[in-house]
């Protein structure tokens, strides 16, 4: 079992969260820098680089725009006139700035004011939904975008349809909570653990008044999530550890929160910087990837275990002849197994459940085959521990030929069951329809 631990040591960022899984080479850099075209925005460039913290070495994803333009994320609350609230974040003496949505510093090129410019929720949802990205990249950042919305809207009183973003920074989001679904998808964990995370403390100042940390957004996604003060290293009276974009991403995770690494064999862990630099205290954001044993309540059984997903659809308005290709061709996609299941659907209409069993990694190339291919306009997926004898092919000389047989064993070796396959056997039965093994 892939378990994923998400270590906010230092808070958490939408950038930070995909700077780490590039630290910790859980993901394709090349996908990565992909996603800006699959959104519709070629001309905007994710810049990946080292950055030193704390004299040790992490790294860090920068969102550039053309015209040196990128990393403020900024929105505000509609009105009709296109005025609203426009976050900017300072710290200590004023001159550092908190990127709302995105980073924890930014430089003194990009303090820039975005009041005229913006994109209404609405046609960021429609931007998502046209990408080129894959269903569950796309699925994940409507989830976090839709908490981004809500937490805002209910801090302003105000519907959902009215939350609008600042133009840099809406581009800037859209691209950070798309990167991070291919981050998950890449990764493809069966169980997400986090540690508490840190928020910050003091106050934060913003256009429309000086709000304690965390201001109302960040304070209503934080809501159901186990919270730690921040570490005493960090020396500045008033800082903001956690944005709204990266306290989303956590919550569209649902995880669950726990002290410490998990046990299981550690395979991979990485840490991406965010921009505020935190003297002797390295403001990073960190992931681990973890592997367990599954299936330890059957210990003492001697058999091989696995995880694997069933990913499944119901059609009520799809030929046979569709579903019997549709089956077909994911055993050829490289499907465990797949089957069909008679049901009786809404309206008493006769329906079938079209099933695939494949491996957790392969979940969303499946998910995907099955929402293009069949009549569904949706899919479920569940993951189920497994336990299975270890499997082997022996070829066996008979009065008609040779037939491969498969061969189950136990872990120590014992054979516990056999049986010839059934294309040998098929090969036979057209001369001989007697014929036994």
């Amino acid at each position: 079992m892939r378990t994923l631990y998400l270590d906010s040591f230092a808070g958490i960022a939408g950038d930070m969260f995909t700077a780490a899984f590039l630290d910790a080479g859980l993901v394709d850099p090349d996908a990565v820098r992909a996603v800006p075209a699959l959104l519709g925005a070629p001309d905007v460039e994710v810049e990946i680089s080292s950055v030193q913290r704390a004299q040790a070495r992490f790294t860090q994803v920068r969102v550039a725009q053309p015209g040196g333009g990128g990393g403020e994320d900024h929105h505000h609350v509609g009105d009709g006139h296109q005025h609203g609230h426009h976050h900017e974040h300072h710290h200590d003496e004023g001159h550092q700035k908190h990127r709302h949505e995105h980073d924890h510093d930014e430089g003194p090129e990009h303090r820039h004011h975005h009041h005229h410019h913006h994109h209404p929720y609405l046609s960021l949802v429609r931007q998502i939904e046209e990408s080129g990205l894959d269903p569950f990249a796309k699925e994940f950042a409507l989830r976090v975008f839709r908490l981004l919305a809500e937490a805002e809207a209910d801090s302003h009183g105000v519907p959902v349809e009215s939350v609008a973003f600042h133009e840099v920074g809406a581009v800037d989001s859209v691209v950070d909570v798309a990167m991070a679904g291919v981050c998950l998808g890449a990764v493809a964990p069966d169980r997400v653990l986090a540690s508490p995370v840190k928020l910050g403390r003091g106050t934060v100042q913003i256009e429309h008044g000086t709000y304690p940390v965390p201001p109302p957004a960040s304070a209503r996604l934080a809501v159901g999530m186990l919270v730690a003060p921040v570490p005493e290293a960090i020396s500045r009276p008033n800082v903001e550890l956690s944005t709204p974009t990266g306290l989303a991403i956590l919550k569209a995770l649902d995880p669950v929160f726990a002290e410490g690494w998990p046990a299981g064999t550690l395979m991979a862990q990485g840490a991406g910087a965010g921009t505020m630099d935190l003297g002797s205290y390295p403001n990073a954001f960190r992931v681990a990837l973890f592997e367990e044993a599954v299936g330890t309540e059957h210990a003492g059984l001697p058999y091989e275990t696995d995880r694997v997903v069933e990913v499944r659809c119901n059609v009520d308005d799809q030929t046979g002849e569709r579903t019997a290709w549709l089956v077909e061709r994911a055993l050829e996609m490289g499907a465990l197994d797949a089957w069909v299941t008679p049901l009786v659907g809404k309206k008493g209409r006769p329906a079938a459940c079209i099933v695939l069993l494949v491996s957790p990694s392969e979940t969303t190339r499946f998910a995907d085959f099955l929402l293009r291919q069949s009549s569904s306009f949706g899919v479920r997926y569940a993951t189920w521990d497994r336990l299975k004898l270890a499997r082997e092919t022996e070829v066996r000389e008979t009065p008609r030929g040779p037939v491969s047989f498969s061969v189950g064993r136990t872990r120590d070796g014992e054979k516990v069951k056999e049986k010839p396959e059934f294309e040998d056997l098929k090969k036979i039965w057209r001369e001989d329809p007697g014929f036994k093994p």
